[in-house]
Formats: C-alpha cells, sequence, structure tokens
C-alpha cells in the first residue's frame, strides 16, 4: 500500500507550484486588464493561493509584475529556440526566420510589456526592477535573431545588420498595432504588405544569398 501511496509533494515543490500559479495569474491580469488594473489582491484571487502565500514571494507588485514578464519571457524564449531549431537548414531561412519573429512580436505579451514601459517612467521601483530585465530580455531577442540570420560558413556579409533592422521593424509594427485604430482587417493586411515588402528588401540586400542553397 505504501509503494502505491501518492507520494507527497516537498515543501520545495509547493513552493514553486505556487511561485508558478501567482506568476501564471501575474501575467493573465496584465494582458487583460493593464498594469493600472493588475491589483496584487486580485492576482492572489485568481491564482488561487492566499495573500501570505503571494507576499511571501512577490513582497511588492513590482518585483511581482518584473518576475511574472520573465516567466511569460523565458518560455516565449524557449518556444522560439525550438522553432529556430526547426528552421529549413537551406533554402529560404531567412524568409522563414521572418515569419517566425513576426509571428513572436504579435503575441499578447507585447501590449502588456509597453504598459509597463510607460508605468516605468514615472514608477522609480517599477523602473527599478524592469531595467535588468529588459536588458537580458533585448540581449536574448538580439541573439536569437543574429543565430537565426547567420550566413553559411564564414559568409556573415550583411546577415548582422539585417537580423537588427528587422528586430526594429517587428518592434514599430507591433507597436502600431497597440496604439492605431484602424479596423483588424485594415491593420493585418497592412502588416502583411510591409512583412512580404521587407522580405523583397532582404533579398535585394544580399544579392540572393539569403537562400542557403
Amino acid at each position: 500500500m505504501a509503494a502505491t501511496a501518492k507520494r507527497r509533494r516537498t515543501n520545495e515543490e509547493r513552493s514553486a507550484s505556487t511561485r508558478g500559479k501567482v506568476l501564471d495569474a501575474t501575467v493573465e491580469c496584465l494582458i487583460e486588464l493593464g498594469y493600472a488594473g493588475t491589483t496584487t489582491t486580485l492576482i492572489s484571487e485568481r491564482a488561487g493561493v492566499s495573500r501570505g502565500a503571494q507576499l511571501h514571494h512577490f513582497p511588492t507588485k513590482a518585483e511581482l509584475v518584473a518576475a511574472a514578464v520573465e516567466h511569460l519571457a523565458s518560455r516565449l524564449g524557449q518556444d522560439l529556440q525550438r522553432a529556430a531549431d526547426a528552421l529549413p537548414a537551406d533554402g529560404d531561412r531567412v524568409t522563414a526566420a521572418i515569419d517566425l519573429l513576426w509571428s513572436r512580436f504579435s503575441t499578447p505579451l507585447f501590449p502588456a510589456w509597453l504598459e509597463l514601459w510607460v508605468a516605468a517612467r514615472t514608477d522609480p521601483e517599477l523602473a527599478a526592477s524592469l531595467q535588468p530585465l529588459e536588458e537580458r530580455l533585448k540581449t536574448g531577442i538580439e541573439k536569437q535573431t543574429r543565430t537565426m540570420f547567420a550566413a553559411p560558413r564564414n559568409d556573415r556579409a550583411d546577415y548582422e545588420l539585417i537580423a537588427l533592422l528587422t528586430f526594429y521593424l517587428m518592434q514599430g509594427l507591433a507597436l502600431d498595432r497597440v496604439l492605431g485604430h484602424e479596423s483588424a482587417r485594415r491593420r493585418s493586411a497592412r502588416e502583411a504588405v510591409a512583412i512580404d515588402g521587407w522580405k523583397r528588401a532582404v533579398a535585394v540586400l544580399l544579392g540572393g544569398r539569403h537562400a542557403f542553397v
């Protein structure tokens, strides 16, 4: 009977589970309600944990928000890595990488992150919590972008510059998606034109070398 009994979770496992629930609930609130509408009370209710348990892990809202964004960004980063590893080893790898990057920039995470940027401008505590996270995220995304656009062998050509410009294009399109007021249909059509135009521009910049044949 002892061998078949369900194993009791350790304190570390219970703590990790509580932390995960709180972080997931925080991300959900940020996406749905924005930073101003996200409260620690609402987070603990949505996570199904006590206020004491939440405060044990995250004493302040700023620390909680920063940890939640890093939590989600880590998951998205792992997903991006897996998708990048699956890109074709030959053929039109750059075009595939552009589509992959835009699929990640157009997720609900960007609007939530944008709200945090704006809020941090006048909230010193939030700014202090987000600054190191922002630096790590930017470095990680840029590194992943350069890797996806890396040229074969030692021929790096303009791949690093194109990776950087692609990063800024994606960021600009994502920002326009948040701040624009046009219909979703018109916006999606305009985004598709911009992405397609950039793919053609990359082909010209690389003089045909973007096809890894």
